[in-house]
Parts: structure tokens; C-alpha cells; sequence
């Protein structure tokens, strides 16, 4: 492409690799841990909306056992420390509220630990298995677009120092590819025949050493543990969904039982990526509700008692899991693709190989080249199918913009001419602001407003229960 195409940058604003690199890896830091605190105070408040049931039932476990063998009263010793934060709540010393907080959120924090393990578990056995699952097969030796793109991943991952992924080819006409895997020891790179037929060898290598770039960087298992971080708050929305939504409950309770044995497949992944996104119409039964009849349904009383704590918590983990949670991790996830972008240049040192590749993929389709499960670890996320992925929940994009990752490669020297983006004007953002603090504080008052009703609808529906049950079995 001709130098006149491409953006004209001074001195001042060009950017070695090296230095793109090291400024990417910082902002993918720092907002990996604002991600962690934040998951970690959501992981709490949903474990402490959560103590009502969780108490409950190892009460009346521990009451049936008593029947046998004494056991200590745990629903007695609940309730008195209840009443006694009722009825003084300000002779509790911070440091009392501290250690009832941490023992309130004890058996809601080992369950959801619980459930963060088996769907690790799960993400990394489907990741594992052979790429034949989605339709993939080995190179052609005889092809030699196949065999020269297989020998250009080997190429770029002894230059990265990490262990050549095995290659893998999808009958497709769209043009993209993947990288997907537990972890950098056992990578996969899978392409589209699409992409090969239309990429030259230089703008393979430039996908190659992108591709090679994300897992030396570590993409793989960060992907895998975001993925168990957001199907875990989607398991417990898609636990209170299943209260009223039978088609719900039959696709968790498929889960469920595949998380219990070894061996998961594609299929699996493709669930749990479900999960991520409790919000999602298109997950939905459809069914039509029941005819009014007067009656409460004998379903709906039969679920009455653990309503409070599954409901609340439930919607809260994933409200705030799609508007703050999945947010942070997007943004994060956008640095890695910049970061794998500016490696790819430190491994080819020569920035036009993936900048002609990406040009090359913005004027072509992306869709359908792989599962959703994979679709984050893409050269260039498919619009469709990123939207059942693990950050397809998220009101921010998983990967920056074509135009802005091509501008990035401009500033290292690649001869691209991306698309002028609009920036908004000052005065839209002095508006904007007021709005963003509005909509904060709202929501905020949403959040404590659930706290109060959750408490209410635990202590009416399920710890009343729990606490009568007690008093017949002791």
C-alpha cells in the first residue's frame, strides 16, 4: 500500500513495539485487579444474601442428624445472634460486624467456590479436547496454503519461546481464525479455509504470530478463568430463573450433571458460555405463562421458601455482574488484543504483515468460522456470535474496533489507512456526566433496596419456615 494511504505520524508519536507492549500489560494489570476486588465484594454481598437458605438448611440437616447422635443447634445460635443484632444494633463494635458479616457469608462463599472450581474444570477439559468437535481437521499436506500456515504457527512460536500449538483447518468461507486451548502447553490454532485463500503468506504470518502472541501472553488461562468468574454469578441468576422457567432449570440441571463427571465437551463450553449472560432473551423458553386461575400454583408455594435468597441474589450477582463486573474484564480483554497485536509486531518486525491481514478481514465475513465459546480468542470477534461469548453480556465491546486496532498499528509503522472515527465533542461529555452520576446513584438505591427487600422476603419465607420446622424436630 502506498505511503500516501496511510496516516502520517511524527516522530514524537510514534511507538516501538516494546513500548506499546509494556503500556498494554499495565493497563491489563491494573484493571485485572479492579476486576478481582470487584468480583471479590460481589462474591460477598451475594454470599451473605445467600446465608438465609445456606443456614437454613445446614440447621435442619444438623436437626435431622440430631435425631441420632446430638448435634450442636445452629438454627438456635443463628437466631440468637440475629436477635441481638435486632434489637442493639448499635452496642455491635465494628469489629463484631466484620466477624458476623464473614460468618454470615461462610457457607454462600464455599458453595460458590465450589461452582467456581467445576466450571474451571469444565472450561479447561472442553478447551482440551480435539478441535474435530466444532468440525476442524489436521492440515493438508498436500494443500500448501494449509501446510505453509502450519509451519508459519511453528515458526512464530519458536520465536515466541513457547510450545508449537497444533493447527487445525474448518471448511468455512469466512475468513478468521483462533487460538483456543487449557493453556499455553496445550494450544490449539485453528483457521478458516476462507482466510487461507484469500491471505498472502505475509499476512498469514501476520495472523500466525498474532495468534502465537495472545498465547505467549497468557490469553488462554485468562480467558478460562474469566469465563468461570462470569458462568459462576450467571449460575446463580440462572438459579433463580429456574424457579418459574422449566427449559431453564432442564439446561442447568444438564450442567450441573456433566460438571459432576469428567470428559466435557464443546457442547458443555458452549452452556456454561450460556451462563454468562443471565440477561439474555434468546435463552429464554418462550413459554406462555399459565392461565390465571386465582390460585397460587402448588410449583410456586413449593418454591416459596428459598424465593427470597435465590430471587435477590440472584438478579443483584447478575445486574451488577453485567454493568460493572463484565465491563472491567471487556476493557481488560481489549488491552490483551492490543498487546497481542504489538507482540505479533515484535515477532514478524514488520508491522504491515497483520495490518494487511486485518485490512484484509474488515472487508470480509467473519460469522461462522467458530462456537461462541471461542469467539474472544479470534483474530477478529464475529458481531453475532460475540455476543454469546463470555463478555457477550457486557455493555462494552470485548475487542476495540478494526479502525482503532489498525491505528494502533500505524503508530508502530504499519502503512494502513484506518477509517477517521468520530470523537465526541467536550460538551457531550459535560453532559453525559451529570447522567452517569444519576444513573450511579439510582442504581445504588436499587442496591440497598434489594438488601432490605431480600431480608424481608429470607426472614418471612424462608428462615420462618426453617425456624418452625426446628422447634418440631428438637
Amino acid at each position: 500500500m502506498p505511503d500516501s494511504a496511510s496516516p502520517q505520524f511524527t516522530h514524537e508519536e510514534r511507538e516501538s513495539f516494546f513500548a506499546s507492549i509494556a503500556r498494554h500489560r499495565r493497563g491489563a494489570t491494573y484493571l485485572g485487579w479492579l476486576a478481582n476486588a470487584c468480583a471479590l465484594v460481589l462474591a460477598l454481598v451475594v454470599a451473605v444474601l445467600m446465608a438465609p437458605l445456606c443456614y437454613a438448611i445446614l440447621g435442619l440437616a444438623l436437626d435431622l442428624v440430631n435425631l441420632a447422635i446430638p448435634v450442636p443447634d445452629l438454627i438456635g445460635r443463628v437466631t440468637d445472634a440475629m436477635s441481638g443484632v435486632i434489637d442493639a444494633p448499635e452496642a455491635i463494635r465494628p469489629g463484631r460486624w466484620m466477624e458476623l458479616l464473614l460468618l454470615a457469608a461462610l457457607p454462600g462463599g464455599c458453595l460458590m467456590l465450589l461452582m467456581l472450581r467445576t466450571l474451571g474444570r469444565l472450561m479447561r477439559e472442553a478447551m482440551t479436547n480435539d478441535a474435530s468437535i466444532f468440525g476442524a481437521r489436521p492440515p493438508n499436506p498436500a494443500v500448501l496454503a494449509e501446510q505453509r500456515f502450519a509451519n508459519t504457527v511453528a515458526e512464530m512460536a519458536i520465536a515466541a519461546s513457547v510450545v508449537a500449538p497444533r493447527v487445525w483447518v474448518t471448511e468455512t468461507d469466512a475468513v478468521n481464525a483462533a487460538a483456543y486451548g487449557a493453556d499455553d502447553a496445550h494450544a490449539n490454532v485453528v483457521v478458516s479455509t476462507g482466510l487461507l485463500a484469500g491471505a498472502s503468506r505475509a499476512e498469514l504470518q501476520g495472523v500466525a504470530a498474532h495468534l502465537v502472541g495472545s498465547i505467549a501472553n497468557g490469553d488462554l488461562g485468562v480467558g478460562a478463568r474469566m469465563a468461570s468468574l462470569l458462568g459462576m454469578f450467571g449460575l446463580i441468576a440462572r438459579l433463580s430463573q429456574s424457579l418459574s422457567d422449566r427449559g431453564a432449570a432442564r439446561r442447568l440441571g444438564h450442567l450441573l450433571l456433566r460438571s459432576l463427571r469428567p470428559g466435557a465437551s464443546a457442547a458443555d463450553a458452549h452452556l456454561a458460555m450460556v451462563l454468562t449472560n443471565p440477561f439474555d432473551p434468546a435463552t429464554q423458553t418462550g413459554h406462555d405463562p399459565p392461565a390465571d386461575t386465582g390460585r397460587i400454583p402448588l410449583r410456586t408455594l413449593a418454591w416459596m421458601p428459598v424465593a427470597g435468597p435465590l430471587v435477590i441474589s440472584g438478579f443483584f450477582g447478575g445486574m451488577l455482574c453485567s454493568f460493572l463486573l463484565g465491563p472491567l474484564l471487556s476493557l481488560g480483554w481489549r488491552r490483551r488484543k492490543y498487546m497481542a497485536d504489538a507482540i505479533a509486531v515484535q515477532l514478524t518486525r514488520d508491522p504491515d504483515t497483520l495490518g494487511s491481514a486485518l485490512e484484509k478481514i474488515r472487508g470480509a465475513t467473519v460469522d461462522g468460522a467458530f462456537g461462541a465459546w471461542i469467539a474472544h480468542l479470534s483474530v477478529v470477534p464475529s458481531p453475532l456470535i460475540g455476543a454469546r461469548s463470555i463478555l457477550g453480556g457486557s455493555s462494552v465491546p470485548m475487542s476495540p474496533s478494526l479502525d482503532r486496532r489498525l491505528k494502533a498499528l500505524g503508530l508502530m509503522g504499519a502503512h494502513v489507512a484506518p477509517r477517521a472515527g468520530r470523537v465526541p465533542p467536550l460538551w457531550a461529555w459535560v453532559l453525559l456526566a451529570p447522567v452517569i452520576a444519576l444513573l450511579a446513584g439510582l442504581m445504588s438505591a436499587v442496591v440497598f433496596g434489594l438488601l432490605y427487600v431480600s431480608v424481608a422476603l429470607s426472614g418471612l419465607f424462608t428462615w420462618l419456615p426453617a425456624v418452625i420446622v426446628h422447634a418440631l424436630l428438637r
